[in-house]
């Protein structure tokens, strides 16, 4: 009897192991923290996300360390959306990885129309569109259930509650352009370029090829802003700070830090909004 139960617990013991092992979370891996809200409002407690991009860091200039390739190569899935470091970084995780799958969710999201001072590839901020953040999340919803097919009404029903709430942002949005005269906002870094387009606006860009204006383009850049009756410049987190305060000085504007990587993505967005309307908070 005392053998029966010995091989009794050790039995129970085992399945409650394998229950337990199957029951953890999809391991995820995202660029940004953006990405990392949209998987998290879908996947729930049914995945881990783990993000490349850490608050202060640039997409731009980004190398992960040691400790972070380490985690990734515990992923099951990365969410790509075309921001720069990917270029060289996803083929090398490739190289290492195999087995890990890599979702592009800016993959149907490609020509749409850039201003003329942007760069030549255009504007990989697809995210900060509430209409492309839509297409992503199906992505994302499909992705998932595809690889845990079990949780699939869940991962439904998040995607229904999350489209939900991007259609009511959206919504929100427009009545707060609505409400102002402003059509036209100033950028240092183009970063704006989807968002705009959303809403039938203009974004004028400091930077050109990626560079501070010379003396004539910041002449230039100045009258323009005046003639366009220009209130408000967005920059990033010092990024450009001085010379959009000496335009903003010159043009009569504000100058409004911006991150369009931050995760509260809502948020973020109706901000932009009151911004550029001239709304306050």
């Amino acid at each position: 009897m005392s053998h029966f139960l010995k091989l009794l617990i050790l039995f129970i013991t085992l399945l409650s192991f394998s229950n337990s092992y199957a029951a953890e979370p999809l391991p995820v891996f995202v660029s940004i923290l953006p990405q990392k809200y949209f998987v998290e409002r879908i996947g729930g407690d049914e995945v881990k996300v783990e993000v490349m991009v850490n608050p202060g860091e640039s997409p731009a200039t980004f190398n992960p360390n040691p400790k972070k390739m380490s985690r990734l190569a515990n992923a099951k899935i990365y969410f790509s959306i075309g921001v720069p470091f990917e270029k060289v970084w996803l083929s090398r995780i490739k190289a290492i990885q195999p087995q890990l799958k890599i979702i592009s969710l800016n993959k149907n999201q490609k020509g749409m129309h850039s201003n003329n001072h942007h760069h030549d590839e255009g504007d990989p901020h697809v995210w900060l569109s509430p209409p492309l953040a839509k297409k992503m999340a199906a992505e994302i919803e499909a992705t998932l259930s595809h690889l845990n097919p079990e949780k699939k009404v869940f991962f439904k029903k998040n995607y229904q509650a999350f489209i939900a709430d991007l259609d009511k942002l959206d919504q929100e949005i427009r009545a707060i352009l609505g409400k102002g005269k402003n059509r036209t906002f100033m950028v240092f870094h183009p970063a704006w370029t989807h968002f705009a387009e959303a809403y039938g606006l203009q974004q004028i860009s400091i930077e050109r090829q990626g560079k501070e204006p010379g003396p004539r383009t910041l002449q230039e850049i100045i009258s323009q802003g005046k003639k366009l009756n220009i209130k408000v410049i967005f920059v990033q987190k010092q990024f450009g700070l001085s010379v959009a305060k000496k335009i903003a000085k010159m043009i009569g504007a504000r100058v409004r830090e911006m991150d369009p990587l931050a995760e509260n993505y809502f948020d973020s967005l109706r901000q932009t909004a009151k911004a550029i309307s001239g709304a306050t908070h």
